[in-house]
């Protein structure tokens, strides 16, 4: 599921400071989270930002959710900040996309101090490990934070802390084939979640949501369980859906999320439109596939909604029918006779 990670400069000191918890009890980060907190540990600034742009910045404070799937920090550009007037924002912020999740303060400076009986002598992340962002991910790796294949975690730039999107952290070459041709033009975020996505597990239903942004980025959310194809799809869905309805100026206007994937597989135009009118209804559907067209491999056409309400009306005389049926108002002759004029 798409987690969307924030972090932020600390531009003052202040001499009052709120509060907040520090985590306790197991954690285990997924894997977009451990790159971001390596990110974190490395003091990497936001690329969109002047300040502490293009180097490694102090590290002040990191919050995580309990599900291990929402991050939140702040660094610091200058020589003095102080991070406590910061923790209750920096849980807020977190807690703004981790799904209901509680986020609490994970680490301090470089040290770890979310409390899940790890190695203590581990918690301080020493400025000589540094040099090898694999022994930084090694050792939150040993505190019990990371089940995941650090060899597989995307490369770390020592000197300014970001991502080398081409690269593992072990230096190998990030083979981008193995992605399907929309992801693999888009950022190593966006592929991190995706294998995650693909690799995580064995659930046999994954439904993948996106919506493009005015800046040309994708926004994404995913699902993944046992359960059904419309509980996954729901729920990715909501997720997607709920970064755009809380940044709607980030979006041009009318824009909904879109079943791009089910599993690997490419959705149709009309899983697409489907899977919209079920979420969105039929009328704000309609509007964005009108307005939007580029979305799906064919023009769209108004045809597409009436012959998704038709399927709907079908299925519902069907469904009630076989009420009937099973509450032995009607045979199983009539059933299927009926049943045979509503398809003709």
């Amino acid at each position: 599921m798409r987690k969307l990670i924030f972090f932020t400069i600390i531009f003052c000191t202040f001499s009052n400071y709120s509060i907040a918890k520090i985590g306790k009890g197991s954690l285990q980060l997924s894997k977009n989270s451990m790159e971001m907190l390596m990110q974190y540990m490395y003091g990497a600034s936001n690329p969109k930002y002047e300040f502490g742009k293009n180097k490694k910045n102090k590290p002040m404070l990191m919050t995580i959710s309990k599900d291990g799937n929402s991050t939140h920090y702040y660094y610091c550009p200058y020589n003095s900040c102080e991070s406590e007037n910061y923790r209750q924002q920096s849980i807020e912020k977190c807690e703004k996309y981790s799904q209901g999740s509680k986020c609490y303060v994970f680490a301090l400076g470089r040290k770890i101090v979310w409390k899940n009986n790890g190695d203590k002598s581990l918690r301080r992340i020493k400025y000589e490990t540094l040099k090898n962002p694999f022994n930084v991910a090694k050792q939150i790796k040993d505190l019990g934070f990371y089940n995941g294949d650090i060899a597989k975690l995307t490369g770390i730039n020592v000197s300014t802390g970001q991502l080398v999107e081409d690269k593992e952290i072990s230096g190998k070459v990030i083979d981008n084939s193995i992605y399907p041709r929309l992801i693999s033009t888009l950022s190593q975020k966006h592929k991190s979640s995706w294998k995650e996505y693909i690799e995580g597990g064995n659930e046999k239903y994954k439904a993948w949501v996106m919506a493009k942004r005015s800046d040309g980025d994708m926004t994404w959310g995913w699902s993944a369980d046992n359960t059904s194809w419309s509980d996954v799809i729901k729920r990715a869905f909501n997720r997607c859906d709920g970064y755009v309805s809380k940044n709607k100026k980030n979006y041009p206007d009318n824009t909904i999320c879109v079943l791009y994937y089910k599993g690997k597989q490419n959705t149709t135009d009309k899983e697409k439109i489907d899977s919209a009118i079920n979420f969105y209804g039929k009328n704000k559907s309609e509007l964005f596939f009108s307005k939007y067209s580029y979305v799906l491999e064919n023009n769209f056409n108004e045809n597409a909604i009436i012959n998704n309400d038709q399927s709907k009306n079908i299925s519902s005389q069907i469904l009630d029918l076989k009420k009937l049926l099973d509450d032995k108002i009607i045979t199983q002759e009539e059933f299927d006779q009926a049943k045979k004029k509503i398809l003709e």
